[in-house]
């Protein structure tokens, strides 16, 4: 990493952030993003918020000197940490699911901030719900904080999701793991055998009741056995 538009991709490329979504914080076209990863533009006047977005600091990029993160380590403070909004919305685990709240209490949570940036996805539109129901142990249980990505809707196989079943009287809210299989996209419980509907997978793009996914989970909190 030995120029500016190395150390750029190899944080972006870390951290899982596109190029187009970076060049678009940035206020600058993807082909110039482009253009100075692959070393054919030196210099741009967008650097400041390159850095920003990356959450690292402008003269670590320019230069390769320095602390990288723009957040030094030491003593925590208020702003080594930022809040993401929990809802008392729940989401069904197995039985019935949990109908959608359109007006849930809210409350929040703090997240470390470096630990957000390491996942990739500090500053995007973060939210908290809470499991209810059997069908997705051991992985998740009863009572579990789910903190979950609206802004990342698209379907990876092996990953879970927050999903809404549609076409009952009421749309209900689940937490699933994607199968993309040949025959379609899916959505299955880690634990089938438990006494919920979920025994089998269901198909996304079922007539009866279509699945839409909300958001790509990416972190659970629990008590520990």
């Amino acid at each position: 990493m030995n120029n500016i538009g190395a150390r750029i991709r190899s944080e972006r490329e870390a951290q899982k952030v596109s190029r187009a979504e970076l060049a678009r914080f940035a206020g600058i076209a993807a082909t110039t993003l482009s253009d100075l990863e692959l070393g054919l533009s030196k210099s741009t006047t967008a650097l400041h918020k390159i850095a920003a977005r990356l959450g690292v600091r402008p003269e670590w990029i320019e230069t390769g000197k320095g602390p990288k993160e723009a957040v030094q380590r030491g003593s925590d403070t208020d702003s080594d940490y930022t809040d993401v909004v929990g809802y008392s919305q729940a989401v069904g685990l197995g039985a019935a699911g949990a109908e959608a709240v359109e007006y849930a209490e809210t409350h929040s949570l703090k997240f470390k901030k470096t630990s957000l940036r390491r996942r990739g996805i500090l500053n995007r539109p973060l939210a908290v719900y809470y499991g209810r129901g059997d069908s997705m142990e051991p992985t998740i249980k009863d009572g579990d904080a789910i903190l979950f990505d609206t802004s990342d809707t698209r379907v990876v196989d092996g990953v879970l999701y927050v999903i809404q079943v549609d076409g009952a009287a009421n749309p209900e809210y689940y937490v699933k793991r994607a199968m993309v299989l040949d025959a379609g996209i899916y959505f299955a419980s880690d634990n089938p055998s438990g006494d919920h509907s979920w025994k089998k997978p269901k198909a996304m793009d079922s007539k009866k009741h279509p699945i839409t996914v909300i958001g790509r989970v990416h972190w659970i909190g629990g008590w520990a056995d």
